[in-house]
Protein backbone atom coordinates (compact mmCIF):
# COMPACT_ATOMS: atom_id res chain seq x y z
CA UNK A 1 0.00 0.00 0.00
CA UNK A 2 0.86 3.74 -0.59
CA UNK A 3 -0.31 6.75 0.75
CA UNK A 4 -1.62 7.89 -2.79
CA UNK A 5 -3.84 4.55 -2.54
CA UNK A 6 -4.86 4.99 0.75
CA UNK A 7 -5.92 8.85 0.16
CA UNK A 8 -7.93 7.37 -2.71
CA UNK A 9 -10.86 5.61 -0.01
CA UNK A 10 -9.73 6.67 3.00
CA UNK A 11 -9.45 10.56 1.96
CA UNK A 12 -9.61 12.62 5.63
CA UNK A 13 -7.24 9.58 7.31
CA UNK A 14 -4.69 9.95 5.12
CA UNK A 15 -4.71 13.51 5.33
CA UNK A 16 -4.15 13.32 8.83
CA UNK A 17 -1.38 10.93 9.02
CA UNK A 18 0.54 13.45 5.61
CA UNK A 19 -0.05 16.48 7.68
CA UNK A 20 1.97 14.56 11.03
CA UNK A 21 4.76 12.99 8.89
CA UNK A 22 5.26 16.77 7.01
CA UNK A 23 5.08 18.46 10.09
CA UNK A 24 6.91 16.15 12.93
CA UNK A 25 3.90 16.28 15.29
CA UNK A 26 3.37 12.33 15.36
CA UNK A 27 1.39 11.77 18.24
CA UNK A 28 2.26 9.39 20.81
CA UNK A 29 -1.29 7.29 20.65
CA UNK A 30 -3.30 6.59 17.26
CA UNK A 31 -6.84 4.68 17.45
CA UNK A 32 -7.56 3.06 13.64
CA UNK A 33 -11.21 1.93 14.16
CA UNK A 34 -13.04 0.29 11.16
CA UNK A 35 -15.10 -2.58 9.78
CA UNK A 36 -11.88 -4.37 8.29
CA UNK A 37 -8.96 -5.29 10.56
CA UNK A 38 -6.45 -5.94 8.02
CA UNK A 39 -6.63 -2.87 5.88
CA UNK A 40 -6.18 -1.12 9.22
CA UNK A 41 -3.26 -3.21 10.12
CA UNK A 42 -2.12 -2.56 6.69
CA UNK A 43 -2.58 1.16 6.66
CA UNK A 44 -0.63 1.18 10.55
CA UNK A 45 1.97 -0.47 8.42
CA UNK A 46 2.57 2.05 5.95
CA UNK A 47 2.30 4.87 8.81
CA UNK A 48 5.16 3.00 10.55
CA UNK A 49 6.88 1.82 7.68
CA UNK A 50 7.10 6.18 6.33
CA UNK A 51 8.17 7.43 9.74
CA UNK A 52 11.14 4.48 9.44
CA UNK A 53 12.32 4.99 6.15
CA UNK A 54 15.78 6.66 5.43
CA UNK A 55 15.03 7.84 1.79
CA UNK A 56 11.37 9.02 1.91
CA UNK A 57 9.40 10.34 -1.28
CA UNK A 58 7.23 13.38 0.48
CA UNK A 59 5.67 10.97 2.77
CA UNK A 60 5.55 7.74 0.71
CA UNK A 61 8.65 4.90 2.01
CA UNK A 62 10.97 4.26 -0.47
CA UNK A 63 10.94 0.34 -0.18
CA UNK A 64 14.14 0.18 -1.14
CA UNK A 65 16.35 1.15 1.91
CA UNK A 66 17.87 -0.65 4.99
CA UNK A 67 14.76 -0.37 6.95
CA UNK A 68 11.53 -0.64 4.63
CA UNK A 69 13.69 -3.80 3.65
CA UNK A 70 13.41 -4.69 7.28
CA UNK A 71 9.87 -4.07 7.85
CA UNK A 72 9.24 -5.83 4.63
CA UNK A 73 10.94 -8.92 6.22
CA UNK A 74 9.85 -8.48 10.02
CA UNK A 75 12.96 -7.87 11.23
CA UNK A 76 13.32 -4.27 12.17
CA UNK A 77 13.77 -4.19 15.60
CA UNK A 78 11.95 -1.21 16.65
CA UNK A 79 8.75 -2.20 15.33
CA UNK A 80 6.70 -4.63 17.02
CA UNK A 81 2.99 -6.06 16.62
CA UNK A 82 0.74 -8.01 18.80
CA UNK A 83 -2.00 -10.13 18.83
CA UNK A 84 -4.78 -11.08 21.62
CA UNK A 85 -3.52 -14.42 23.28
CA UNK A 86 -6.69 -16.82 22.43
CA UNK A 87 -10.10 -15.18 22.76
CA UNK A 88 -7.97 -12.11 24.66
CA UNK A 89 -5.29 -9.76 25.59
CA UNK A 90 -3.87 -9.98 28.87
CA UNK A 91 -2.38 -7.95 31.04
CA UNK A 92 1.08 -10.26 31.03
CA UNK A 93 1.50 -9.60 27.31
CA UNK A 94 1.22 -5.53 27.66
CA UNK A 95 3.87 -5.74 30.64
CA UNK A 96 6.12 -7.96 28.15
CA UNK A 97 5.54 -5.46 24.94
CA UNK A 98 6.58 -2.40 27.99
CA UNK A 99 9.60 -4.15 28.82
CA UNK A 100 10.96 -5.36 25.49
CA UNK A 101 10.45 -1.69 24.14
CA UNK A 102 12.34 -0.20 27.23
CA UNK A 103 15.01 -3.18 26.83
CA UNK A 104 16.14 -3.27 23.48
CA UNK A 105 17.04 0.06 23.04
CA UNK A 106 16.10 1.97 20.04
CA UNK A 107 18.35 1.55 16.92
CA UNK A 108 16.92 5.17 15.50
CA UNK A 109 14.90 8.23 17.74
CA UNK A 110 11.62 6.02 17.24
CA UNK A 111 9.80 2.87 18.12
CA UNK A 112 6.19 1.74 17.24
CA UNK A 113 4.03 -0.96 18.21
CA UNK A 114 0.51 -1.97 16.82
CA UNK A 115 -2.04 -3.75 19.10
CA UNK A 116 -4.39 -6.04 16.93
CA UNK A 117 -7.74 -6.10 18.00
CA UNK A 118 -7.33 -4.08 20.88
CA UNK A 119 -10.83 -3.79 22.17
CA UNK A 120 -10.00 -7.55 23.16
CA UNK A 121 -7.47 -5.99 25.95
CA UNK A 122 -9.08 -7.22 29.60
CA UNK A 123 -9.41 -4.43 31.98
CA UNK A 124 -5.72 -4.83 33.68
CA UNK A 125 -4.24 -4.70 30.61
CA UNK A 126 -5.80 -1.64 29.93
CA UNK A 127 -4.80 -0.38 32.76
CA UNK A 128 -1.45 -1.43 31.99
CA UNK A 129 -1.56 0.00 28.70
CA UNK A 130 -3.10 3.39 30.38
CA UNK A 131 -0.02 4.02 32.43
CA UNK A 132 2.59 3.81 29.72
CA UNK A 133 0.13 6.27 27.62
CA UNK A 134 0.41 8.85 30.81
CA UNK A 135 4.04 8.45 30.36
CA UNK A 136 4.95 7.37 26.59
CA UNK A 137 8.47 8.61 26.32
CA UNK A 138 10.35 10.19 23.82
CA UNK A 139 9.86 8.58 20.35
CA UNK A 140 7.43 6.23 21.31
CA UNK A 141 4.39 5.29 19.30
CA UNK A 142 1.06 3.08 19.76
CA UNK A 143 -1.79 2.31 17.47
CA UNK A 144 -4.22 0.87 18.73
CA UNK A 145 -6.78 -1.47 15.73
CA UNK A 146 -9.81 -2.18 16.65
CA UNK A 147 -13.47 -2.40 14.54
CA UNK A 148 -15.00 -2.42 17.86
CA UNK A 149 -13.84 1.22 19.30
CA UNK A 150 -16.63 1.70 21.96
CA UNK A 151 -15.47 -1.47 24.02
CA UNK A 152 -11.88 0.58 24.68
CA UNK A 153 -11.85 1.96 28.15
CA UNK A 154 -12.71 5.92 28.14
CA UNK A 155 -9.51 6.43 29.44
CA UNK A 156 -7.94 4.91 26.77
CA UNK A 157 -10.15 6.62 24.19
CA UNK A 158 -9.37 9.86 25.72
CA UNK A 159 -5.62 9.59 25.63
CA UNK A 160 -5.57 8.70 21.72
CA UNK A 161 -6.16 9.90 18.42
CA UNK A 162 -8.89 9.02 16.33
CA UNK A 163 -9.14 7.99 13.12
CA UNK A 164 -12.24 6.39 11.60
CA UNK A 165 -11.85 4.91 8.46
CA UNK A 166 -14.90 4.79 5.83
CA UNK A 167 -16.38 0.92 5.57
CA UNK A 168 -14.59 -0.88 3.00
CA UNK A 169 -16.87 -2.55 0.00
CA UNK A 170 -17.17 -6.44 1.58
CA UNK A 171 -19.22 -7.45 -1.80
CA UNK A 172 -15.89 -6.58 -3.48
CA UNK A 173 -13.53 -8.46 -0.83
CA UNK A 174 -16.25 -11.38 -0.76
CA UNK A 175 -15.98 -11.52 -4.79
CA UNK A 176 -11.97 -11.55 -4.86
CA UNK A 177 -11.99 -14.19 -1.66
CA UNK A 178 -14.09 -16.70 -3.22
CA UNK A 179 -12.71 -16.63 -6.59
CA UNK A 180 -9.38 -17.05 -4.69
CA UNK A 181 -10.34 -20.34 -3.07
CA UNK A 182 -13.22 -21.31 -5.17
CA UNK A 183 -15.86 -21.03 -2.82
CA UNK A 184 -19.45 -19.42 -2.95
CA UNK A 185 -19.59 -15.42 -2.40
CA UNK A 186 -22.04 -16.71 1.18
CA UNK A 187 -19.22 -18.76 2.09
CA UNK A 188 -16.70 -16.20 1.75
CA UNK A 189 -18.92 -13.27 3.19
CA UNK A 190 -18.84 -14.98 6.38
CA UNK A 191 -15.76 -16.00 6.94
CA UNK A 192 -14.62 -12.34 6.44
CA UNK A 193 -17.82 -11.85 9.32
CA UNK A 194 -15.49 -13.86 11.60
CA UNK A 195 -12.10 -13.84 10.94
CA UNK A 196 -10.59 -10.20 11.09
CA UNK A 197 -7.56 -11.29 9.49
CA UNK A 198 -7.68 -11.94 5.70
CA UNK A 199 -5.29 -15.21 5.53
CA UNK A 200 -7.07 -16.77 8.11
CA UNK A 201 -10.38 -16.27 6.26
CA UNK A 202 -8.58 -18.03 3.15
CA UNK A 203 -7.12 -20.49 5.35
CA UNK A 204 -10.38 -21.48 6.78
CA UNK A 205 -12.33 -22.20 3.79
CA UNK A 206 -9.96 -24.56 2.69
CA UNK A 207 -11.34 -26.52 5.84
CA UNK A 208 -14.53 -28.70 4.93
CA UNK A 209 -14.60 -27.67 9.11
CA UNK A 210 -16.07 -24.73 8.18
CA UNK A 211 -18.66 -25.23 5.96
CA UNK A 212 -19.52 -27.90 8.32
CA UNK A 213 -20.14 -24.99 10.65
CA UNK A 214 -22.35 -23.25 8.56
CA UNK A 215 -24.64 -26.04 8.41
CA UNK A 216 -24.67 -26.68 11.93
CA UNK A 217 -25.57 -22.72 12.30
CA UNK A 218 -28.68 -23.12 10.04
CA UNK A 219 -29.42 -26.34 12.31
CA UNK A 220 -29.47 -24.31 15.45
CA UNK A 221 -32.00 -21.68 13.69
CA UNK A 222 -34.50 -24.58 12.84
CA UNK A 223 -34.37 -25.87 15.79
CA UNK A 224 -34.72 -22.64 17.51
CA UNK A 225 -37.45 -21.76 15.35
CA UNK A 226 -39.35 -24.76 15.15
CA UNK A 227 -38.73 -27.24 18.00
CA UNK A 228 -37.08 -24.90 21.04
CA UNK A 229 -37.60 -27.57 23.28
CA UNK A 230 -35.09 -29.97 21.75
CA UNK A 231 -32.44 -26.84 21.66
CA UNK A 232 -30.23 -28.33 24.70
CA UNK A 233 -30.42 -32.06 23.46
CA UNK A 234 -29.04 -30.55 20.07
CA UNK A 235 -26.12 -28.48 21.71
CA UNK A 236 -25.42 -31.72 23.17
CA UNK A 237 -25.76 -34.25 20.76
CA UNK A 238 -24.16 -32.02 17.70
CA UNK A 239 -23.24 -28.48 18.17
CA UNK A 240 -20.50 -29.33 21.40
CA UNK A 241 -19.10 -32.15 19.19
CA UNK A 242 -18.13 -29.78 16.47
CA UNK A 243 -16.67 -26.66 17.79
CA UNK A 244 -14.71 -28.24 20.32
CA UNK A 245 -13.07 -26.01 22.54
CA UNK A 246 -13.34 -22.37 23.85
CA UNK A 247 -11.80 -20.77 20.52
CA UNK A 248 -13.90 -23.35 18.25
CA UNK A 249 -17.06 -22.37 20.64
CA UNK A 250 -16.80 -18.44 20.16
CA UNK A 251 -16.22 -19.03 16.25
CA UNK A 252 -20.02 -20.74 16.44
CA UNK A 253 -20.97 -18.10 18.54
CA UNK A 254 -19.77 -15.14 16.16
CA UNK A 255 -21.57 -17.35 13.03
CA UNK A 256 -25.08 -17.33 14.84
CA UNK A 257 -24.90 -14.02 15.63
CA UNK A 258 -24.06 -13.19 12.16
CA UNK A 259 -27.30 -15.01 11.61
CA UNK A 260 -29.06 -12.91 14.39
CA UNK A 261 -27.96 -9.69 13.33
CA UNK A 262 -29.18 -10.14 9.81
CA UNK A 263 -32.35 -11.39 11.25
CA UNK A 264 -32.75 -7.95 12.90
CA UNK A 265 -31.86 -6.14 9.28
CA UNK A 266 -34.63 -8.19 7.86
CA UNK A 267 -37.44 -7.69 10.59
CA UNK A 268 -37.29 -3.55 10.48
CA UNK A 269 -36.45 -2.90 6.94
CA UNK A 270 -39.03 -4.03 4.53
CA UNK A 271 -36.56 -3.53 1.49
CA UNK A 272 -33.82 -5.95 3.29
CA UNK A 273 -32.32 -8.65 1.58
CA UNK A 274 -30.06 -11.00 4.05
CA UNK A 275 -26.02 -10.92 2.62
CA UNK A 276 -25.50 -13.56 4.78
CA UNK A 277 -26.62 -17.20 4.79
CA UNK A 278 -28.42 -16.31 1.65
CA UNK A 279 -29.63 -19.84 0.88
CA UNK A 280 -31.89 -19.71 3.74
CA UNK A 281 -34.35 -17.19 2.90
CA UNK A 282 -37.59 -19.40 4.02
CA UNK A 283 -35.61 -19.79 7.04
CA UNK A 284 -35.06 -15.76 8.11
CA UNK A 285 -39.06 -15.65 6.96
CA UNK A 286 -40.36 -18.65 9.73
CA UNK A 287 -37.33 -17.17 12.18
CA UNK A 288 -38.79 -13.77 12.13
CA UNK A 289 -42.32 -13.99 11.74
CA UNK A 290 -43.09 -15.02 15.66
CA UNK A 291 -40.48 -12.47 17.00
CA UNK A 292 -40.01 -8.93 17.91
CA UNK A 293 -37.11 -7.10 17.41
CA UNK A 294 -36.83 -6.62 20.75
CA UNK A 295 -36.65 -10.26 21.00
CA UNK A 296 -33.73 -10.52 18.58
CA UNK A 297 -31.91 -7.98 20.28
CA UNK A 298 -32.55 -9.91 23.27
CA UNK A 299 -31.22 -12.98 21.81
CA UNK A 300 -28.13 -10.81 20.25
CA UNK A 301 -27.12 -9.59 23.87
CA UNK A 302 -27.39 -13.39 24.33
CA UNK A 303 -25.19 -14.18 22.54
CA UNK A 304 -22.60 -11.03 23.37
CA UNK A 305 -22.74 -12.41 27.03
CA UNK A 306 -22.18 -15.79 26.46
CA UNK A 307 -18.76 -14.51 24.23
CA UNK A 308 -17.67 -12.86 27.57
CA UNK A 309 -17.86 -16.25 29.56
CA UNK A 310 -15.72 -17.39 27.30
CA UNK A 311 -12.80 -14.84 27.33
CA UNK A 312 -13.34 -15.09 31.29
CA UNK A 313 -12.16 -18.64 30.93
CA UNK A 314 -15.66 -19.84 31.97
CA UNK A 315 -16.18 -23.79 30.72
CA UNK A 316 -17.08 -23.66 27.22
CA UNK A 317 -19.91 -26.38 27.64
CA UNK A 318 -21.36 -24.78 30.14
CA UNK A 319 -21.33 -21.69 28.47
CA UNK A 320 -23.33 -23.03 25.61
CA UNK A 321 -25.88 -24.77 27.87
CA UNK A 322 -26.61 -21.74 29.59
CA UNK A 323 -26.87 -20.03 26.34
CA UNK A 324 -29.86 -22.46 25.38
CA UNK A 325 -31.88 -22.06 28.24
CA UNK A 326 -31.15 -17.72 27.96
CA UNK A 327 -32.33 -18.31 23.97
CA UNK A 328 -35.65 -20.63 25.31
CA UNK A 329 -36.73 -18.05 27.71
CA UNK A 330 -36.43 -15.01 25.23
Amino acid sequence: MRFEQLAASQTVVAKVMENSIRTDKVGHAYIFSGDYEPYLIETAQLFAKSLFCEAPDGVEPCGDCRNCRRMDSGNLVDYLEMEPDGASIKKEQIQQLLSDLSLRGAEGDRQVYVIHQAHKMTTQAANSLLKFFEEPGVGKLAILVTTQPQLLLPTIRSRAQQLVFRPIDRNELADKLSADVACTTDLARLALAVYPKWDDAREVLHNEWFVQSYGLVVQLVEVLTKRPQELLLFAQEKWLGHFKGRNELRVGLELFESWLEESLRFKVRTDYTPQLFTREQALYQAFISNRSAHKIVHAIEHVHEAIRRLEANVNPQLTFERLTFDLQKG
